[in-house]
């Protein structure tokens, strides 16, 4: 039996798996408990889980008890937080939305750097288990926040059919192209990004380059991926950039960059790949999440962000693991860089595909537009019926026989993209 007192890192790494695992598959599941229950309860919910799971965890005398009572309760309580960060700031911004967005993200990688060292102090001050305990205690306080959290209140767009609050996992949204394509990139982006992120002190090692100086690259990229983060919010923000353009420019700069980074043998040049990667890292998370959010209406936007964590975070898991295969395969990280970058710069890509959706998509509305008056003047259907096909709720394409405006005016306003 496998104890605490006689953990080996193999057996350890699987709480950490755990955690990845069950925060990925739970996300569309916790997008459509914010739509029942409301980000003040959830927010709370989920702190509140994170801390149970800290404080039973505390006390776990095997790893299989840690399992269960850390990893599955903290995981749960994390995907709930993960998934409600972007759709609060939706409810609370409305002028300055991106930037704010952008501060949210920068704040997660903020967070991961400060976290380390302050966890490394207390474990050395402290032992792990009081350290759970700390952390416990700080989370249950943290809950609180949630209690000023605002409800959401109905877009004069929204046409709900019934209760405003219930349980909407929305698996429509996976028949649009357009969203399954933006699914698509950001599982092609989180496969690429997250290859330098976990074999690079390994390949750093490989080069012969100090540990000290190793920490130091890891502290240039972590500081330019949250600048990257707060400059992709303040320019999506700008009306004169688009946020599809700018997170393909990002990607293709992650993917290329990767690719060339089977040419860097030097530590002046590894600074410059470090801070060039970080950089239009994170601008391409940030433009990713915000893309997400503004491709779907306010009461959807939930349940697409968390399919968008579901198929990238089970992207993101395999991709490492591929990685480091590749490299012990070889003997070295050219083959795993070259693929990580080959499949960014592929995700860069999708986008034109969007424009062949939008494309098809102008090309169906305007043959039902043409159906709907051919219909009209052979009078094959009654004044009723057509009036109730052409102003139905389900669309958001309302056509009305007194409407006036020209159709390209109404294509150009059907869709959500661009």
């Amino acid at each position: 039996m496998v104890t605490l007192d006689n953990l080996f890192f193999p057996v350890a790494a699987w709480v950490s798996s755990i955690i990845i695992g069950v925060f990925c598959l739970v996300a569309p599941v916790m997008g459509g408990l914010l739509n029942r229950f409301g980000v003040r309860i959830t927010t709370v919910l989920a702190c509140l889980s994170c801390s149970a799971g800290l404080a039973m965890g505390s006390f776990a005398p095997q790893v299989i008890v840690l399992y269960i009572l850390f990893s599955l309760p903290f995981a749960l309580g994390l995907s709930f937080i993960y998934t409600s960060s972007p759709i609060i700031v939706t409810y609370h911004f409305t002028k300055r939305r991106s930037f704010a967005l952008g501060i949210v993200t920068a704040g997660q990688g903020l967070g991961t750097m400060i976290i380390g060292p302050t966890l490394q102090a207390l474990v050395d001050v402290f032992d792990w288990r009081d350290t759970f305990r700390v952390f416990a205690g700080i989370l249950a306080v943290v809950s609180l926040t949630g209690c000023f959290l605002r409800h959401r209140k109905p877009s004069p767009d929204e046409h709900p059919r019934g209760p405003s609050n219930k349980f909407r996992l929305n698996l429509s949204l996976l028949k649009n192209p357009a969203i399954l394509l933006l699914v698509i990139r950001n599982s092609l982006c989180t496969f690429a990004r997250l290859v330098p992120y976990v074999h690079l002190v390994k390949h750093y090692d490989d080069l012969g380059i100090p540990a000290d100086k190793s920490s130091t690259l890891f502290l240039f990229l972590g500081i330019f991926a949250t600048l990257g983060r707060l400059g992709g919010g303040f320019l999506c923000n700008m009306r004169i950039v688009k946020v599809g353009v700018l997170q393909q420019s990002a990607a293709f700069i992650v993917g290329s960059s990767t690719m060339l980074l089977i040419l860097a043998k030097t530590y002046v040049v590894m600074v410059l790949y470090v801070i060039t990667f970080g950089f239009a890292d994170g601008i391409m998370v940030t433009s990713l999440i915000i893309e997400c959010i503004q491709s779907v209406e306010e009461s959807k936007r939930a349940s697409a962000f968390g399919f968008f964590m579901l198929v990238g975070g089970i992207v993101g898991i395999t991709s490492p693991p591929l990685a480091g295969f590749m490299a012990d395969k070889f003997g070295n990280y050219i083959a795993a860089f070259l693929m990580a970058g080959g499949v960014g710069i592929i995700g860069s890509l999708v986008p034109f595909l969007l424009f062949l959706v939008k494309n098809e998509s102008e090309q169906n509305i305007n043959q039902d537009i043409d159906e709907t008056v051919d219909q009209k003047q052979s009078g094959d259907i009654d004044e009723h019926e057509l009036k109730t096909e052409n102003c139905s709720q389900d669309s958001t394409l309302i056509i009305c026989k007194n409407y006036k405006r020209p159709q390209s005016f109404i294509v150009a306003m059907e869709s959500p993209i661009y």
